[in-house]
């Protein structure tokens, strides 16, 4: 009997540490994910600050009476910046979305 009650209590014990390691993973994998997505809405706020300089820019331009408005270094710049962000921005949403997908 006391064979048979420690038994159980082994395998309760292997049941209990397989769903504690599991949750630790899944906590890892969410904590990380959240991380990603912080830092992907960081750089989107970047993006959206540089859209604004580029606005800024171009009116500066319009009241100079400036005809060359995508040779202006300044926006140049700004746009290569933006295409950059936005290649990091899917980066860091492709590697979340990787890890929202359960392990089999």
């Amino acid at each position: 009997m006391f064979n048979r009650v420690r038994k159980n209590f082994d395998e309760g014990v292997k049941s209990i540490k397989w769903v504690a390691t599991f949750l630790a993973d899944r906590l890892k994998a969410e904590t990380t994910m959240a991380k990603l997505l912080y830092t992907s809405s960081k750089l989107e706020a970047k993006v959206d600050e540089l859209y604004r300089d580029i606005g800024r820019r171009v009116l500066e331009l319009k009241e100079k009476e400036e005809k060359a408005v995508l040779k202006d270094f300044v926006i140049l710049q700004a746009i290569e910046e933006i295409k950059k962000l936005k290649e990091q921005i899917e980066d860091y949403k492709g590697k979340a979305h990787a890890l929202s997908k359960p392990q089999e």
